[in-house]
């Protein structure tokens, strides 16, 4: 076999080998890129939910506190006007307990603290209405008393325990989620560098073996005899 053949072929494995790196650099990027938008994606459901979360929570505090404060009115004036609002804020406590319910239906923590908040709202709305009913039937003096008493102080302090509960194991989710979504992002950088320079690795390669190839001495061709 001529030496020129032999180069020849050679050559033609080198610059397929310094296109190896290229090829493993695409590879490498399709797969990683694959992965990030799965983790990324599923990263930004959990934090969309732990924001869903704490908003159901913050709503379902709104909903007591307008109970509270309709029951007070009433009980104070006397006026019919301070039970509307009241009315309007019991039927919203049913329909934020249970959007707030099915949020952390996977999550058995939190549904435990769900499950124990539900039994004291059901306490806490039978004590303001059982007031409402005194005030309207036995006027102020007789109703005071019972808003005076911490019955009612008691069962609210234990809810805002536990919503307290819920909301710093929603804040750390959301900490642990956000800062999973940097490590990806910080990881995704490193590998479109790797990528690059693996890229410009073969293109290095398949120069120097281009001017290799180009600059190698030519054999003088001798005149037929």
């Amino acid at each position: 076999m001529r030496l020129a053949t032999v180069l020849r072929r050679v050559f033609s494995w080198a610059m397929a080998l310094s296109m190896l790196p290229v090829v493993i650099a695409v590879l490498l990027s399709g797969y990683i890129t694959y992965r990030y938008n799965a983790v990324l994606n599923e990263t930004r459901q959990l934090i969309q939910h732990s924001l869903e979360t704490t908003t159901a929570i913050d709503d379902l505090m709104l909903d007591l506190q307008d109970l509270e404060t309709g029951q007070r009115g009433y009980i104070i004036t006397g006026e019919p006007a301070y039970l509307e609002p009241f009315e309007t804020a019991r039927r919203d406590v049913e329909t934020d307990f249970a959007h707030l319910r099915a949020l952390v239906a996977n999550d058995p923590e939190q549904t435990a603290h769900v499950h124990e908040i539900g039994g004291l709202v059901k306490t806490k709305m039978a004590e303001l209405v059982a007031t409402i009913a005194v005030r309207r039937d036995k006027g102020f003096a007789a109703a005071q008393p019972l808003v005076a008493n911490d019955i009612g102080k008691t069962t609210m302090d234990r809810i805002r325990t536990l919503v307290d509960a819920m909301r710093d194991a929603e804040a750390a989710s959301l900490t642990e989620n956000t800062g999973r979504m940097r490590g990806v992002e910080h990881h995704v950088i490193l590998v479109v560098a790797l990528t690059i320079g693996l890229s410009l690795i073969g293109r290095l390669i398949g120069f120097v073996m281009l001017v290799w190839w180009r600059s190698r001495p030519k054999r003088p061709r001798h005149p037929a005899a």
